[in-house]
């Protein structure tokens, strides 16, 4: 077939996230095969990425027309562009370079690992300015290559912001010549890479990867709070006379060395018994020709600033007037299970706006796993990185998301717009995993198809091991003690039986027993991995411990049986409570980081039912029920299966 001819279009419109804001499907595809590209010079990172996707392809003189144009697309939003695949060629046009490199990111996605692109016509803008990601390496630390491969990630999905948060507890995770007591290891905990920082040399080298690729790096220098590394470097308080001539130093240094136009100052969680601290800091600040990015709440140095919100609660945390704001409130990635942050994402109004404007820039999925991780890759194998930037770059780049609180823990109902809205995203966000996450954690499988029956909560009067009615027999209601209880249909994998502050699926009680119930069908006897889990504690600080004993899913008398076979929990490898707390790195303790369970299933209907107590003083009452398939490029649904509540 001659370069640039017209081949018929595949059956199904390849999957993209985020979603473009106009797509026309034409009809037929372009044969990349063989190719040659015309760009202007500073389109080189476009050209690269490009390059990249047609790593199969050959570069022809003669092949089809690939065109990277620098011109107008009738709307001024940064990163905007215009994507036209006809029989004669691709053209991408956008009024700047980051615009050329999205376009090409959309590319990418349409050839969908292949060198066929469909023809289509697509306009696309975001609806934020500002789509971003933080990484916490105060804590943590990653080296910069590692940051470089999860940057390639970022600028793929057409985020634009990388939030460096450099210091913490700790750790300062910077050069400094003009204190290098900062960079002494002995100065930082054994168990959090002592001696590990940036030279000016790699964040420099660093910044000019990210802004190839469109992304604005926005390092934070944490003050007045967050720094117990500066005591023990220097004796005195941040806040003291002394501290902040030596941290002054310091900023002076950075901003010497490294050219940023924003630094975040932190200012959150701390008590500010200096009240000339801020405002001086921010002066000097200022004086170096930045913009100043605080916290709130947090403390206010005065004078114009960004806030970031990341606290939901009250109105004082909110938006100040005529300042421009950032929000990274409701969706903290250590926090969340893998399967609640997609629907939480779809259901989450992004600055509580439609689009952004001068004031609401945009949004910063946060990432704190604040324990010890133990080593840097644990990072995203602990934690739904992955599933959650995918979810949070469809939310800022498409806009117009609802703020629909009662699907933060849940599923919506099928049948409902919402659902559908879930459900489509679920089976673009699976086609990505397949095709790009194949060097990457991606704890996600279809959820949307896996179907429940609740019961309950029972009164238990304290006692999460008392047995109920379903725990004998399976019938449509019951009656124990004076009140009357009935099924209810459930959805999902991660089920919130209530959620510590959102609408789960069953009634609000302090504590309670409650039984959920479904069928899945095999079409032959065998051995299948699951994900079985309850109440998973927090990647931040152990919330929701101690771990399990031995011969236990939960502390809560948490239960499993599978055709009336009770399911043995694993052998935890830290059971109890665990000595070190959040220095110990996390092993066994959550489902989707530990091998999957093996069950059992007969030829045909298999029951499945799970036993979940709560006690006043559980943080969380959830459970996770789901097969998988384990493989080589990552974690994959199991073929076959299907699910039902009622078998006949």
């Amino acid at each position: 077939m001659a370069a640039g001819g017209a081949i018929p279009s595949p059956a199904r419109p390849p999957a993209l996230i985020p979603a473009p804001q106009k797509t026309e499907w034409t009809g037929g595809a372009l044969d990349c095969s063989r190719y040659q590209i015309i760009a202007p010079a500073p389109a080189g990172a476009a050209v690269a990425e490009l390059e990249r996707a047609l790593a199969g392809a050959a570069r022809d003189s003669a092949g089809t027309k690939i065109e990277l144009r620098l011109g107008a697309v009738g709307v001024t939003n940064a990163g905007a562009y215009t994507l036209n695949a006809a029989p004669d060629g691709l053209v991408i046009t956008a009024p700047e370079t980051s615009g050329l490199f999205y376009g090409v990111a959309t590319a990418r996605q349409l050839l969908a690992g292949t060198t066929r692109l469909p023809c289509c016509r697509i306009a696309d803008a975001p609806a934020f300015a500002w789509r971003g990601f933080m990484h916490d390496v105060g804590r943590n630390f990653q080296d910069i290559a590692l940051l470089k491969r999860f940057v390639d990630v970022m600028a793929q999905y057409k985020m634009n912001v990388f939030h460096f948060h450099l210091t913490d507890n700790p750790a300062w995770r910077v050069e400094c010549r003009v204190h290098p007591e900062l960079n002494d290891p002995k100065f930082t905990p054994a168990t959090r890479s002592p001696g590990k920082f940036y030279t000016y040399a790699e964040l420099n080298d660093f910044l000019r990867y990210c802004r190839e690729r469109g992304v604005r790096v926005v390092p934070e220098l944490d003050m007045p709070g967050h720094s117990d590394y500066f005591k023990r470097a220097f004796g005195v308080d941040m806040q003291s006379e002394p501290g902040m001539k030596i941290l002054s130093d310091c900023v002076n240094e950075f901003l010497d060395q490294v050219d940023v136009d924003e630094l975040h100052i932190g200012s959150d969680e701390v008590a500010l018994k200096n009240k000339n601290f801020l405002p001086r800091l921010a002066g000097l600040i200022r004086a170096r020709g930045k913009q100043i990015i605080v916290w709130r709440p947090g403390g206010m140095p005065g004078g114009s600033v960004i806030t970031q919100a990341w606290s939901a609660g009250s109105r004082a945390n909110g938006p100040l007037p005529g300042m421009p704001f950032l929000d990274s409130r409701d969706d903290y990635v250590n926090h969340l299970d893998p399967f609640d942050l997609p629907q939480r994402e779809l259901n989450l109004a992004t600055c509580g706006q439609p689009v952004g404007d001068a004031f609401a820039l945009g949004g910063i999925l946060c990432h704190w796993p604040d324990n010890n991780v133990g080593e840097p890759m644990n990072v995203y194998r602990q934690s739904p990185v992955f599933p959650a930037l995918l979810a949070a770059a469809e939310r800022y780049w498409c806009g117009r998301t609802p703020q629909r609180k009662e699907f933060w823990a849940r599923l919506p109902d099928a049948g409902t717009p919402a659902f559908d809205a879930c459900a489509e995203f679920e089976a673009r966000m699976i086609a990505h995993r397949d095709l790009f996450f194949r060097d990457w954690p991606f704890p996600y499988v279809k959820q949307t198809d896996i179907v429940w029956k609740l019961i309950g909560p029972f009164d238990h009067h304290g006692d999460v091991n008392a047995a109920f009615p379903p725990e004998q027999e399976i019938r449509a209601s019951y009656h124990v003690g004076g009140t009357h209880y009935a099924w209810q249909e459930a959805r999902g994998v991660t089920i919130h039986i209530n959620h510590f502050w959102y609408d789960g699926w069953l009634r609000k009680t302090a504590s309670g027993t409650a039984y959920a119930l479904t069928y899945v069908w095999s079409p032959r006897p065998q051995t299948v991995g699951f994900w079985i889990g309850f109440n998973g504690p927090s990647r931040s600080d152990r919330r929701g411990g101690p771990n399990p004993a031995q011969g236990q899913w939960s502390t809560t008398g948490s239960r499993l049986w599978v055709n009336d076979g009770e399911i043995p929990p694993p052998v935890w490898k830290q059971p109890g409570a665990v000595k070190g707390g959040t220095e110990a790195p996390f092993v066994d303790e959550d489902y989707f980081y530990r091998p999957p369970t093996p069950v059992a299933l007969n030829q045909g209907w298999n029951k499945i039912l799970i036993k979940a107590p709560r006690r006043a003083t559980t943080w969380k009452w959830v459970f996770t029920c789901v097969p998988v398939a384990v493989k080589a490029e990552g974690v994959r649904e199991v073929e076959g299966l299907r699910f039902a509540t009622n078998p006949e």
